[in-house]
């Protein structure tokens, strides 16, 4: 979390089990949720009985009324921060869960291309419960002699397309693509497409098995992460405060005594997530402006979003798991993070394209810090070598 002119920890703790959903039945009949997500929300829906209607509407909602003369649907927007307000509702979302970092690497086996942005998000629940992060369209593993098994779901991902004048699918995309050209801006739209994970396709390979130990060392890769911050961009570290925070004003992270956590792992997941709010600084990448542009608690409830985000990348790249702790840490935002997703859909997707440049940015860092320690070993290398050949 960061505190000063940012961000305080919150001091009223929350379960994601306590808050239940309020999405409507139709929603699952359009959107795949992994299994273990749906039937926790329907559960959930059993024990608690008819809910009392809301009287006040989210956007989502009138978007959903507003579409349902053309094609009975949510638009696109809604139904992505439907499957993630429903996941995060019962603590399956990827940064709600420590043990996710290979579901936070999602890629298509047939082209190579890892899944990025709100895409990585929506397939690292799909992945929940799946031996792999691999997911294909119907198409491409048929063109590879794979097969679909018969009722298999695809979970849902979403493509920004170009659309010419008859190519509008709603009266929704219709008014954009009209907004669109008054703008002297070439009409696009967000269209959902469907893929399927490893687990629910006949014929592939098998996978290759996995070795014992990592090529790298998790704790050594996360400190790296740090230690570039600090002497790349003059971030100040300080152990010892009473809960860890990013002070933006000071350019500081300050953390708890390794003592106060319970693993080397937890104190290094901790030390992502400071790293994460530490790329507000316009040192870095000057995001600041993200916090002007809401106000109070929802400002600060959507940085800790993006935060959580990154730290959930930045535990798949270096192989630290979240830890528990952080994520129990932040559970009082949860309700934040539900209201402003629920009112305003496309928060989630701005959220998680930030996540996505504030990860590669720090391990861009890593990377350049680990080459120069390399190079600088080669140096030392020759040099004693020259020296003894005299």
């Amino acid at each position: 979390m960061t505190r000063a002119s940012a961000m305080s920890h919150p001091t009223q703790q929350t379960t994601a089990g306590k808050i239940r959903s309020n999405a409507r039945s139709a929603f699952w009949r359009r959107v795949s949720v992994a299994p273990e997500t749906l039937a926790a929300v329907l559960n959930g829906r059993a024990r608690k009985g008819k809910a009392k209607k809301n009287k006040r509407e989210t956007a989502m909602e009138k978007r959903e009324r507003g579409n349902a003369g053309t094609e009975g649907r949510a638009d696109v927007k809604s139904e992505v921060a439907r499957a993630v307000i429903a996941a995060m509702e019962v603590g399956s979302a990827p940064w709600q869960r420590p043990w996710s970092q290979r579901c936070m690497k999602p890629i298509n086996p047939t082209t190579g291309n890892a899944y990025r942005g709100v895409n990585r998000v929506l397939l690292a629940i799909a992945a929940a419960g799946r031996s792999s992060g691999e997911f294909m369209t119907y198409r491409q593993a048929a063109e590879r002699g794979w097969q679909v098994r018969a009722g298999e779901r695809g979970s849902m991902i979403v493509k920004v397309v170009e659309i010419g004048g008859g190519e509008a699918r709603s009266e929704h995309e219709r008014e954009e693509a009209k907004s669109q050209k008054e703008q002297g801006l070439t009409p696009r739209a967000l269209r959902r497409y469907f893929v399927f994970n490893r687990d629910q396709i006949d014929g592939m390979p098998p996978l290759d098995p996995q070795p014992e130990f990592p090529a790298f060392d998790p704790i050594m890769r996360a400190e790296a992460v740090v230690q570039a911050l600090t002497e790349k961009t003059g971030l100040s570290v300080r152990e010892g405060g009473s809960a860890a925070c990013y002070i933006p004003s000071r350019d500081e992270m300050i953390l708890p005594a390794r003592s106060a956590f319970q693993t080397a792992h937890d104190w290094h997941a901790t030390q992502l997530h400071e790293a994460a709010h530490s790329t507000l600084h316009e040192r870095r990448l000057n995001r600041t402006a993200a916090l002007g542009k809401r106000w109070g608690d929802a400002a600060y409830a959507m940085e800790e979003l993006r935060a959580e985000i990154c730290s959930a990348i930045l535990a798949a790249e270096t192989g630290v798991p979240m830890s528990q702790r952080n994520i129990e840490a932040h559970a009082a935002y949860l309700r934040d993070w539900v209201k402003v997703i629920a009112n305003e859909p496309m928060a989630i997707f701005s959220a998680a394209k930030d996540a996505e440049v504030m990860a590669e940015y720090l391990l861009k860092l890593e990377h350049g810090l680990r080459a120069e320690r390399r190079e600088a070993g080669w140096v030392a290398e020759y040099d004693a070598a020259l020296s003894r050949s005299r």
